[in-house]
């Protein structure tokens, strides 16, 4: 009964891990485009334009062009040092999302297939470890820089001051996660040999 349970859970997981992904990977090909309206007049416009799209997609409200504002972003981006530094900072934030959610996708893989206590979960676990790690420097690194350019300490109460402690503590816990899954494949290993 309990191995069914735990099989449901697994599969019910893993859809989601996939749509996130999915998701995910549609926000990757997003991000300039919502860098550029945030650069342009902070989140609020962003929000306004997201708010007429959807206006006029119910046959109400004024046009806003945002697919092609979302095109041509992928090269405005680039034309600010500010406006390329946050499509990076964000591009290598979604990657690492993206690699974290895959590795949890091969977990869940192995979960399903009733044997979950292998080296390659450890490996991957390992993997989504060195990717909140990643995105701790790298908001770190953002929060030094935005402190350092607007002369102000503001950007401290900002979401990126958030990451920077909760991805450092995700990837601790991904690594305690990580070797007992390398010890318990190991036991399980010791005891395949036994027998």
């Amino acid at each position: 009964m309990e191995h069914a349970s735990v099989q449901k859970t697994a599969k019910v997981l893993r859809v989601l891990v996939l749509v996130v992904f999915v998701l995910n990977l549609l926000c990757l090909l997003l991000t300039p485009g919502a860098t550029a309206y945030v650069a342009d007049g902070g989140s609020d416009r962003l929000f306004r334009a997201l708010q007429g799209e959807v206006e006029r997609w119910m046959g109400q409200g004024e046009h806003f062009p945002m697919g092609i504002i979302f095109v041509v972003s992928w090269w405005a981006v680039w034309s600010r040092a500010e406006t390329a530094v946050l499509t990076v900072f964000f591009w290598l934030c979604g990657v690492c999302t993206a690699v974290i959610l895959w590795q949890a996708k091969k977990v869940l893989d192995t979960i399903l297939q009733g044997n979950p206590f292998q080296q390659a979960n450890a490996r991957a676990l390992k993997r989504a470890a060195v990717c909140c790690w990643i995105i701790s420097g790298a908001s770190l690194v953002r929060l030094v820089v935005w402190i350092w350019a607007d002369g102000t300490l503001a950007p401290l109460f900002t979401y990126t001051t958030l990451f920077v402690p909760a991805f450092f503590m995700a990837g601790l816990l991904f690594l305690v996660m990580s070797a007992l899954f390398g010890q318990a494949a190991e036991l399980k290993e010791d005891q395949d040999l036994t027998i």
